[in-house]
This record gives structure tokens, C-alpha cells and sequence, in this order.
């Protein structure tokens, strides 16, 4: 178990080429997504990431050249992650920090572990005081 991986993926598909529908079997994985989940599971393999335990910090950086919308690639790499034990789940994410780059043709997905009773600052405006609700 480690504090932090860092490991580099190859652009996925976007989340709306993730399923596809029909023949009376409910949604199904597309074959261009399970392309993207074979290849990027090698990618992933061989840099041997360890296991970040429990809630944690993803951060991903993007290459602007793939042209997709930023909070496409989110989905994919969080389940790819999860598929491959590198976080146990990706419902302990606590905060996604999604931006471009222009150094490489790879998605840059970091992941950072919170210790036991961690807190993040809220982030203005996502969750305004609720007197500023009501």
C-alpha cells in the first residue's frame, strides 16, 4: 500500500462511446471500450502501481489534443483503476481535479490517499454555506 501513484494511461473513449444498447440485453461494453480496458490495463500493469486504501484524490491530467470533453475521461480510468486493485473503490473518491496538458499524448491519473479522519477545505462554490441556500 502506498500514499500516491502516479501512473500514465492511454486516452479512453468517451463516456458517451463507453456502452451501447439493444438485442434485448440491456447496456453492454462497446468494443472500442474493451479495446481501451485491454491496452490500458497492460499500460497500467507494467508501471506496477501500488494500492492506495480507502478514500482518496484523483487528479488527471488530459492532453488537450484529444479533443474529447475533459469530464468524459473521469468514468473509464476511475473504473480501470478500481478493475486493477490500485484503489478498492471508486466511490471512496472524495474530489476529481480534471485539467488539460500539452506534454504528451497520455492521460496523467494521480491518485492520493487521505489518511484515517483527513479533511479537504470545501471548494467555493460547490457547497455554499447554507444560510446562502435557504
Amino acid at each position: 500500500m502506498v500514499d500516491s501513484v502516479t501512473v500514465l494511461l492511454p486516452v479512453p473513449p468517451s463516456v458517451n462511446a463507453l456502452y451501447r444498447h439493444g438485442g434485448g440485453k440491456g447496456p453492454y461494453k462497446s468494443d472500442v471500450y474493451r479495446a481501451w480496458i485491454d491496452g490500458a490495463g497492460w499500460r497500467l500493469q507494467a508501471q506496477r502501481p501500488g494500492r492506495v486504501p480507502g478514500p482518496y484524490v484523483l487528479l488527471l491530467a488530459v492532453p488537450r489534443a484529444s479533443r474529447m470533453d475533459l469530464d468524459n475521461s473521469v468514468k473509464a480510468i476511475s473504473d480501470l483503476l478500481q478493475r486493477h486493485g490500485v484503489i478498492e473503490n471508486d466511490r471512496n473518491a472524495v474530489r476529481a481535479l480534471l485539467e488539460w496538458h500539452t506534454e504528451h499524448d497520455e492521460v496523467t491519473a494521480t491518485v492520493r490517499g487521505l489518511s484515517d479522519g483527513a479533511a479537504l477545505e470545501p471548494i467555493a462554490p460547490v457547497r455554499p454555506p447554507l444560510e446562502a441556500v435557504a
